[in-house]
């Protein structure tokens, strides 16, 4: 792939998921779960402003004076690219690009055993969560892989209809899977399909399970009420610190879409099970803490 020529060397390592641009000045990337600096390719601001508006342009997005904040993800030589990008001049001193790589391999349970992301004994806590059908989430932090053990757990069902919603298609289900993508709106600001949108569409579909990459609005809340009516199996990721911190997080979403602080309570008690924590521990993703779901007075 041309456009990603100039940083071919780096992406080509399997270690490194993550590649960090400050400018022309800078780069890291983070490998083996440790930031390191590597050779910057870009001479000046404007070689990293004309490669980054071409890539992104390649790929449908834009990054200029009136979008200065841009994304896009997609397939490429070296894994699925998310590219994040904020415009020097606008909103940063200089322009900043992120670059998250998802590996190519679909890892397994038990591929993530042979790794030690998972011990043995949650291996088999998983397993029964898969296979007895219960709701979960998945929490922890920017990177820690959340999204990695979410694609494994769902490998052990490739035989369900899963229906996947996201922002950007990280899951890739292998199996009888339908992937569901958001859409922003046009230069007219019309057009747009939202994740909350998305997954009262997929209830239409005859999902045997629905999953969320990562919800954070009110998608929360349209979930939750197809789980009580009968979508048992579902899944989906959280930003949350902690097994603790999961119910006020989830609460506070709830509360956000415009339901009452007892409803929401009712909601999140009747529909999740289960909170699996995902941390990186001196380099390494591993599962720390597998718990049922316990109400906290907030």
């Amino acid at each position: 792939m041309s456009e990603l020529a100039a940083l071919k060397d780096l992406l080509e390592d399997p270690m490194v998921t993550d590649v960090l641009i400050d400018g022309h000045l800078s780069l890291r990337v983070e490998r083996s779960g440790n930031l390191e600096t590597a050779q910057n390719p870009f001479q000046d601001e404007l070689e990293v402003v004309s490669w980054i508006r071409n890539l992104l342009r390649l790929h449908g997005s834009r990054l200029d004076i009136a979008k200065p904040i841009s994304e896009a993800t997609f397939d490429s030589d070296f894994g699925l690219l998310r590219v994040h990008a904020v415009l020097g001049g606008e909103c940063a001193k200089r322009t900043q690009i992120s670059i998250r790589r998802h590996s190519i391999a679909n890892l397994s349970l038990r591929d993530l055993v042979r790794n030690e992301s998972i011990a043995e004994q949650q291996l088999n806590t998983l397993l029964e969560i898969v296979n007895s059908r219960e709701n979960f989430v998945v929490i922890g932090g920017t990177g820690t892989g959340k999204t990695t053990l979410l694609k494994a757990m769902l490998g052990e069902t490739s035989h369900e209809r899963i229906i996947t919603i996201e922002d950007a298609s990280e899951l890739n289900l292998s199996g009888n899977s339908v992937a569901l993508i958001t859409r922003s709106s046009n230069h007219e600001g019309i057009g747009q399909v939202t994740l909350g949108h998305l997954v009262r569409e997929a209830l239409r579909m005859r999902p045997d399970r629905l999953v969320i990459g990562e919800a954070r609005g009110e998608e929360l809340l349209v979930l939750l009420q197809a789980i009580n009516t009968g979508h048992n199996g579902s899944g989906f990721t959280l930003h949350a610190n902690s097994v603790e911190d999961a119910w006020p997080r989830l609460l506070g979403i709830l509360v956000g879409a415009g339901v009452s602080i007892e409803f929401a309570q009712l909601l999140i008690a009747s529909s999740i099970t289960w909170v699996i924590e995902v941390n990186r521990v001196s380099g390494k993703r591993v599962v720390s803490a597998i718990q049922r779901l316990r109400p906290i007075n907030v």
